[in-house]
């Protein structure tokens, strides 16, 4: 299939499956609409210093008992949010990936019953998604660091192969977190971020092909998404609720497209290895 193939067939499957893209817009409508409450007038939940502290002058008095009960009601807040989201996310991920599969396969589905099996399995895909950023950090670590030697020691060579390495490493994690999510599905293993790196690294000009085309989609959507949410960023007094509720309906088909991708090109994968497997086998 490709990445280009891939690439083209997730827009397809995405149109074929919406129901499972009007799942995505409800969520995140409603996060849009508690993140407005939450954090009231503040975009992304990115409150100014002066905001949590506004009678406070850090440079001359310090902090005082008032304005740390304002900062820790603030980050309690903040790590419900965080939480809230790890696990709509998780709900999102398991959900639309086993729409796509069932999908691929033929099958007829419910969304009552991908809901119903979605939930148990909430708390497992939101381990198996820490396991993941946790492991594409350490995978971005290595260029880096190769960048920052190369900086420290004065070596433009050792810097500049850094600096492409790490640019290499975008794209293709970028293909590898969809795919993480795309294997513990079919496979419920917890191990499913280890055997998607090997995926990934395997079948690496498609994983890098693939996550190109996916960052240029990304500008593509943002160059639509703009025209509407610019006049409100831009307004006197913008509009953290309206902001949020124009951006979902795209930020919806670009995670159903994300993971559309994932299940294509986990299929593919997982097809070539499987023929590679049987053409190596001895014949008797």
């Amino acid at each position: 299939m490709g990445a280009l193939d891939a690439f083209s067939k997730a827009f397809s499957l995405v149109a074929e499956n919406r129901g499972a893209y009007l799942l995505v817009l409800v969520v995140f409508l409603a996060l849009a609409i508690l993140n407005s409450a939450l954090f009231p007038g503040i975009r992304g939940g990115a409150v100014p210093r002066e905001e949590i502290l506004p009678d406070v002058v850090f440079e001359k008095h310090g902090m005082t008992h008032e304005s740390t009960d304002e900062l820790v009601r603030y980050v309690e807040i903040r790590l419900l949010w965080i939480l809230i989201v790890a696990i709509v996310l998780a709900f999102v991920e398991y959900s639309i990936v086993r729409t796509y599969f069932l999908s691929l396969d033929g099958k007829e589905y419910s969304i009552s019953e991908l809901i119903a099996e979605a939930l148990p399995k909430i708390p497992v895909m939101i381990i198996v998604n820490v396991l993941a950023y946790l492991t594409g950090i350490l995978v971005a670590l290595v260029p880096a660091l190769v960048m920052i030697v190369g900086g420290l020691t004065l070596n433009p060579f050792l810097a500049f192969f850094g600096l492409v390495l790490v640019l290499l490493v975008i794209p293709i994690l970028i293909t590898y977190y969809p795919l993480v999510v795309t294997t513990y599905v079919d496979t419920g293993n917890l191990g499913a971020f280890i055997e998607a790196l090997g995926l990934v690294f395997r079948r690496l000009p498609s994983s890098l092909g693939y996550g190109l085309l996916t960052i240029l989609l990304a500008f593509g959507v943002s160059i639509v998404m703009a025209p509407l949410v610019l006049p409100f960023t831009l307004s006197s007094e913008p509009s953290v609720l309206v902001i949020s509720l124009l951006e979902a309906p795209f930020e919806a088909f670009f995670v159903c497209f994300l993971l559309a991708g994932g299940v294509l090109l986990y299929k593919e994968f997982k097809g070539i290895e499987e023929i590679e497997e049987r053409t190596e086998e001895p014949v008797y």
